[in-house]
């Protein structure tokens, strides 16, 4: 049997049960295997420890054509937007349980290569155990992981540093000491509109580390616990969602970004301790959020997988560096609460309201477009100048061939 014989029929089966065939044109599949490389002092070679592998990515271009082709392509689209996990039939990897993630584009070229419609999606491999079980709230499930990575960090930073002697421990309080301040410095925007109890709880713990700090830095494990409850407690404010994501970013990038190096291992596992609890204030923040679009949910996903391949990338590249051995067990905990809280975002974002487009054939005022686009204007005027980020001129009239995106 040659190669083409072994291609199969390509389908999609949508969460719902409807199932639909489609042709396509090149095929491929992604896969990152995840795991840390350690060198040792003069040993030859690299010691592997393999932590797993990611889910698979199967990006396709899904083409229509004939007298329906339009129909199907309709058809095939709420498909796509169908909320959980459905079956994909590869032509050549076979049968694969998956979700359509990330942005689905669709192509008519009526001029060009008309009697055709052309979509373009990526469709993620999923595990059935990363969508929370019924007996649990997604959010408890993410929350859940968190508290056990928690729980873990804290653990791990403790046994590496307990027994430092007196100079060692008290370089290591001046590392500390600068985190915790440009910490301070970062969050404190985020703490106006918090208010109330997430303020109050961020000042009292951080004026407790800071007021015992030469003797709270001889407790680690206490230490690490109080940093957790501190890091994480913005994420339960009222700022705005990107607010958040972008401070608990930009906090963690100031750690592993650029040529950043770890003095020695002691100081690595500070900057571990901040880093990688930077990333799960950033699952915290989606878990404290109600979303209104689709995109918002996929755009905080993209975000917290952003962060955490660049603290991956550094924590492989100075444990290598140092000859450091690290056991993963902190490290596994935050992939599961990275890929709990993903598929959280994954999961709701089929609940929510998908972008649409379209560009205006002639001028229109902002008031007549928003009761067309959403059948009133009170309550959603703000958000369609917000979600377009309308100009001053365009408040008062939006001009022909202004491309508009709305919800629905």
């Amino acid at each position: 049997m040659a190669w083409n014989d072994r291609l199969r029929e390509a389908a999609y089966t949508s969460p719902g049960g409807t199932r639909i065939a489609f042709d396509y044109e090149t095929v491929s599949r992604s896969v990152e295997k995840t795991g840390s490389a350690f060198s040792f002092p003069g040993v030859d070679g690299n010691y592997i420890q393999v932590l797993g592998r990611s889910g698979r990515r199967y990006p396709l271009r899904v083409i229509f054509w004939g007298d329906d082709h339009d129909l199907q392509s309709d058809a095939f689209e709420a498909l796509l937007l169908e909320s959980g996990a459905g079956s994909l039939e590869h032509p050549v990897y076979g049968q694969l349980d998956v979700v359509p993630f990330g942005e689905i584009s669709r192509r008519d070229d009526l001029k060009t290569a008309a009697n055709q419609s052309v979509i373009d999606v990526t469709f993620w491999e999923t595990l059935p155990l990363l969508y929370p079980t019924s007996q649990a709230s997604p959010a408890s499930v993410v929350i859940g992981a968190v508290d056990e990575f928690n729980a873990s960090i804290a653990a791990e930073y403790a046994d590496a540093v307990g027994d430092l002697s007196v100079s060692e421990t008290a370089v290591l309080k001046g590392d500390y000491q600068r985190l915790l301040d440009g910490l301070a410095s970062s969050v404190s925007d985020l703490l106006v509109p918090a208010g109330g109890a997430v303020a109050t709880q961020f000042n009292a713990v951080f004026d407790s580390i800071n007021s015992t700090i030469d003797t709270a830095i001889k407790e680690p494990l206490a230490l690490a616990f109080q940093t957790g409850i501190l890091i994480q407690s913005p994420a339960r404010g009222l700022s705005a969602i990107q607010d958040r994501l972008d401070a608990y970013g930009n906090l963690a990038r100031s750690i592993v970004g650029g040529d950043s190096q770890s003095r020695d291992s002691s100081q690595l596992r500070v900057l571990d301790l901040y880093a990688s609890t930077y990333v799960t204030g950033q699952i915290l923040s989606v878990v404290n959020t109600t979303f209104e679009t689709k995109p918002q949910a996929l755009a905080a996903a993209e975000a917290i997988f952003s962060v955490f391949e660049d603290v991956q990338d550094w924590r492989d590249s100075e444990f290598d560096r140092l000859g450091q051995i690290d056991t993963g067990a902190s490290f596994q905990q935050l992939q599961e609460a990275v890929a709990v809280a993903v598929g959280f975002l994954v999961e709701i974002s089929f609940t929510l309201k998908q972008e649409r487009s379209i560009t205006l054939t002639r001028a229109r005022t902002i008031v007549d477009l928003c009761y067309e686009l959403y059948g009133s204007v009170d309550d959603q005027l703000d958000f369609l100048i917000n979600t377009n980020a309308m100009t001053g001129d365009e408040i008062i009239e939006i001009p022909a061939g202004r491309t508009v995106v709305y919800y629905v």
